[in-house]
């Protein structure tokens, strides 16, 4: 009798362990897929997904900004030079206008044609104010468009941490309630909740990270170039007086 019980519970035994093999892996599958970081942004929270959608939105513009904008500042940049060269080996404005090239755009060449332009509306009247009024409008105008989209890039670097930060606060308390709901603290149940709270702080830095370096990086760049059209214009207005109105 005693032996015919072991020869059952060895059996039993060894059962049980030809099952083992094939639960583990089906179980392990299970948590994998339910802890993958894009299941866990599906099946978040709708206010996290909403705080994620809006972060994904502030990056994808910022980044738009930032490429726009390096290609912006180097052709200008680049056309700057051009046609500082330009100005200054033309012996009279009026040879600048007829000649041809790429020195005919970029910054210093539209403060140029608002002069000229000026010139052909006051010339006659032999007053030298609407025309510096102009060049000086004009200046402001390609600064304005040169900063164009940059605060936006600091509205980034300054609000998306907070706005990470609020979708990680959200759900934690998600993660407090659903406790509450189940009467347990397994990490099983509260740790997707976690998780996906700490992905909203992470995209949130992600977006402002890039923002605020390149926000400085472009600031800096674009105070230089302002301070290069300054001289610009200064010389202009001067060469102006000089040339049409007689001022030496």
């Amino acid at each position: 009798m005693l032996s015919m019980f072991n020869s059952f519970a060895i059996g039993l035994m060894g059962q049980a362990a030809a099952t083992l093999p094939q639960a583990a892996p089906a179980i392990q599958e299970t948590t994998s897929e339910n802890h993958h970081i894009m299941h866990l942004i599906f099946n978040a929270d709708p206010v996290v997904q909403f705080t994620l959608f809006v972060l994904l939105v502030f990056s994808v513009v910022s980044w738009a900004i930032i490429i726009a904008k390096h290609k912006q500042l180097k052709h200008s940049v680049q056309k700057i030079q051009q046609f500082y060269q330009l100005f200054w080996d033309t012996k009279k404005m009026d040879e600048i206008g007829i000649k041809k090239g790429g020195t005919r755009t970029g910054p210093a060449f539209h403060i140029f044609l608002a002069a000229q332009q000026a010139l052909d509306s006051h010339k006659g009247a032999l007053r030298k104010e609407p025309v510096e009024r102009e060049v000086r409008r004009s200046f402001e105008d390609e600064i304005d468009n040169m900063e164009y989209g940059i605060p936006f890039l600091a509205t980034t670097a300054s609000a998306a941490p907070f706005i990470g930060l609020f979708g990680t606060v959200w759900g934690i308390l998600n993660a407090f309630w659903k406790i509450g709901q189940s009467g347990s603290s397994s990490l099983s149940i509260v740790g997707p909740h976690i998780a996906e709270a700490l992905i909203a702080t992470a995209i949130g830095l992600a977006a402002a990270i890039p923002a605020v370096i390149f926000y400085n990086l472009y600031v800096n760049k674009i105070r230089k170039t302002s301070k290069d059209l300054a001289d610009f214009t200064d010389d202009l207005i001067e060469r102006v007086d000089q040339e049409y109105f007689g001022t030496r």
